[in-house]
């Protein structure tokens, strides 16, 4: 039974983090047309780095599944 609550809380999690990254986009689609401001160097470096922290979330997050549903951690 903890197995399967596991796998359900780490899909609620997958879940999350795929509603928090559509809510990411939204927000970055709708701030494009709204000129062109001066952007701060965090605001450059996360777009910047933006497919990086998402494949990195996205692949740690698939390992971390996986090794806890084959009792490897």
């Amino acid at each position: 039974m903890l197995p399967a609550i596991v796998l359900i809380a780490e899909g609620l999690v997958v879940l999350w983090f795929l509603l928090f990254l559509t809510m990411i986009t939204s927000i970055y689609l709708d701030g494009r047309g709204y000129g062109s401001a001066v952007r701060p160097k965090a605001e450059l470096a996360f777009f910047k780095h933006l497919r990086v922290f998402v494949t990195l979330g996205i692949s740690i997050a698939c390992v971390v599944t996986l090794a806890e549903a084959f009792e490897l951690i």
